[in-house]
């Protein structure tokens, strides 16, 4: 049985910890499926009597964490598992780093542990990235910490390894894989407030609903995502599909 390894390097252990004891993820975790690991920086300095950060060279606000109080954490973490190099990533949380999304997610997940890095305060010395092995930001905002960051990328990598999710068949119908948004999902009441589940989806007719799936998924990613089909512009295929089912109503119920 493969294991993913995820090590976070962090301030604190609770809100990680706290996450990873919840719903699919405790369950791989229990299942030794996935193996977390937390490294504390403030318990690190405690220990060793030092101080985490400093002001910056040249002034600023705010206080950096001391490159000398995290390079160690990083070797320290690279020596934990017996994995060859290779096989590991170290990844900086970093507003300035590749914007993460469901490619990244899969590229990441072809590794066998990767060691996140959350910074706190005003961020880290910038030497860091001497001993990192890229730097990535979750999106074109700000947050209080890199743990949020740092757990939101390990979910979207661990639920593409084998085992961690029930069934493949979800995975595979999930948004972002094709570059398309998923179909809209509905269940009971048939009927609420009005509003009723879409009569195809009642009907039983597996290729009635396949069709309508992959229709609603298209105007679906026209309406509100369009710039996923910059990826993977609309083929020939699809093109002829839209125009032969969506003649009359070329509004999405979910535009605002």
């Amino acid at each position: 049985m493969s294991r993913f390894y995820a090590t976070f390097i962090a301030m604190f252990h609770e809100p990680i910890n706290s996450y990873l004891q919840t719903s699919i993820i405790k369950q791989a975790i229990d299942n030794k499926v996935i193996v977390p690991n937390i490294i504390s920086i403030l318990e690190s300095v405690n220990y060793n009597h030092h101080q985490i950060d400093d002001t910056p060279y040249g002034g600023g606000a705010g206080q950096l964490i001391k490159i000398d109080i995290i390079e160690p954490l990083i070797k320290k973490a690279l020596s934990l598992k017996n994995l060859h190099r290779e096989q590991k990533r170290v990844v900086l949380l970093d507003p300035a780093g590749k914007p993460f999304n469901q490619k990244e997610a899969q590229r990441l997940s072809t590794y066998d542990e990767i060691i996140f890095i959350c910074p706190r305060y005003e961020g880290i010395d910038a030497r860091i990235h001497y001993f990192i092995d890229e730097a990535i930001s979750l999106g074109d905002f700000i947050l209080s910490n890199g743990d949020i960051a740092a757990l939101s990328i390990f979910d979207a990598i661990a639920r593409l390894k084998p085992q961690v999710l029930g069934s493949q068949a979800s995975l595979q119908e999930e948004s972002y894989n094709n570059f398309r948004l998923e179909s809209s999902q509905y269940t009971r009441p048939k009927v609420f407030m009005g509003y009723e589940v879409p009569k195809v989806l009642q009907s039983g007719d597996h290729q009635s609903i396949a069709q309508y799936k992959l229709l609603e998924s298209l105007i679906k990613t026209i309406t509100l995502r369009p710039d996923l089909l910059q990826n993977c512009p609309i083929n020939q295929a699809e093109e002829n599909f839209l125009s032969t089912l969506f003649k009359k109503n070329k509004t999405y119920p979910w535009k605002k």
